[in-house]
């Protein structure tokens, strides 16, 4: 998906060599690591992320909302997207199997096509998101299941105010 008037960034460039079901090609405008852009501080207008806090360790991804906060101009937000734990957890218990099928993934991210960067390392849960954030030093976060990508209901849209 690619968002109007946003720099999408990514890591991993497309590769027709090999297959990636997860996703349609990457349609970056720069090849970067997110996890440290080196931009200065309180440069940066919004961030949205969906789907991809999951492919670090927590602690990997601690440290990168550091480094978001730190980039943000003030009364900026971050904006993510991702499972959420709980919701994950009761959905593998719904009768629907596309639900369940749907709640297993994110324990795993893509297990099939042998891409290390598309696996999952963590899977959160809203309430430890949003305390993390506030810890970080976001003042004001909040926390709905109505989400603008892949699956409302089972995902949470964290917005992290500086």
């Amino acid at each position: 998906m690619t968002w109007r008037n946003f720099i999408n960034v990514d890591l991993n460039p497309d590769d027709a060599s090999r297959t990636d079901s997860s996703r349609t090609g990457c349609v970056a405008d720069v090849f970067a690591d997110m996890r440290a852009l080196g931009l200065p501080n309180d440069s940066i207008d919004e961030i949205f992320t969906s789907h991809t806090i999951d492919h670090f360790p927590r602690w990997v991804a601690i440290d990168m909302f550091r480094d978001w906060h730190r980039m943000l101009k003030p009364d900026a937000v971050a904006v993510i997207e991702a499972a959420d734990f709980v919701r994950c957890i009761l959905w593998l218990l719904h009768p629907n199997r596309e639900k369940r099928s749907g709640a297993r993934n994110q324990f795993y991210g893509n297990q099939w096509d042998r891409i290390d960067f598309e696996t999952h390392r963590y899977v959160w849960s809203a309430r430890e998101l949003v305390g993390i954030l506030k810890d970080v030093g976001f003042r004001k976060v909040t926390c709905s299941h109505s989400t603008l990508t892949h699956h409302p209901g089972r995902d949470m849209h964290v917005e992290a105010t500086k």
